[in-house]
């Protein structure tokens, strides 16, 4: 098959599936593994395509057509202008995630200018720590999970990303961290869906993405209620709390962060204008 057929293909099986960008996502599937860019295409529609990886490109619609996340297939996704390896033992890196990080970068610039000690708590694929790690480089980050397999993929990112130059520890939350260590800034984006908002998900999410990284309990305050209620013990005074959240759950967390001594609470907002991060200033 040329260029043009196999491409005519996807997109008609993308769009019979119901997937919104058929021909976007065809082209994109496709560009991977050619390993060229779209506008090639264009210009070399009527190239043939060997049978190996028109395998690779039908098996990969196929996966797509059932609704399994392009990052996934891909096993990549692009955070911090970095290309993060992702599999279905992490969460599939958010751009409404960036705006945290770039947030956390400046105030690591501002207020530490020599380097700073940073945990990333559930870090999943270590997204938000590398990316801290890659633009801050005199920061000490620390990695930890309490999935092995997650924690296996964050290892292999660091060690593409940030020459392997930071610290994991497996374990569950704080449990994980030996005593006696601190940080200056400890951030986490944890499990935050609710049951109730579990059963409502996409399911390209809830099929395919890790059940253990989305469930967050019964109000979805389950790990905020461990991680606030805990931080005390491995931040510095005046250190920093930093929480991704989720819709409408600013006013809980808020409170929670107040009743366990933070000031100073700060909003960061993402892409789409809602509150996704709470940060606080450790006090007590």
């Amino acid at each position: 098959m040329t260029i043009k057929e196999i491409l005519d293909f996807g997109r008609q099986a993308l769009a019979q599936a119901g997937i919104e960008h058929p021909g976007f996502e065809a082209e994109i599937l496709l560009s991977r593994i050619l390993d060229t860019d779209r506008v090639y295409f264009y210009t070399h529609s009527q190239e043939a395509v060997d049978l190996k990886r028109e395998a690779h490109y039908r098996s990969a619609i196929k996966r797509r057509c059932q609704s399994e996340p392009v990052a996934y297939i891909q096993e990549k996704k692009e955070f911090m202008g970095m290309e993060f390896f992702v599999n279905r033992d992490v969460l599939i890196p958010r751009p409404d995630t960036e705006p945290m990080v770039e947030y956390l970068l400046k105030y690591l610039q501002l207020n530490y200018p020599k380097g700073a000690k940073i945990l990333d708590l559930c870090t999943g694929s270590g997204a938000i720590g590398i990316s801290i790690k890659k633009y801050f480089k005199q920061a000490d980050v620390s990695l930890s999970d309490f999935s092995a397999a997650a924690l296996a993929v964050a290892k292999t990112n660091a060690n593409q990303l940030a020459n392997g130059d930071l610290t994991l520890y497996h374990g569950d939350l704080f449990a994980a961290i030996p005593q006696g260590e601190t940080f200056q800034v400890i951030v986490s984006n944890p499990p935050y869906i609710s049951r109730a908002e579990m059963d409502r998900l996409d399911r390209g999410i809830l099929d395919y993405e890790p059940y253990m990284a989305l469930d967050g309990g019964e109000s979805g305050l389950d790990f905020y209620r461990r991680i606030i209620g805990e931080a005390h013990l491995f931040l510095e005074k005046d250190g920093l709390l930093a929480l991704e959240i989720g819709d409408h759950q600013a006013d809980d967390v808020t409170d929670l962060l107040k009743n366990n001594g933070y000031r100073e609470i700060q909003t960061i907002m993402d892409l789409s204008g809602q509150i996704r991060c709470l940060t606080g200033k450790l006090s007590v």
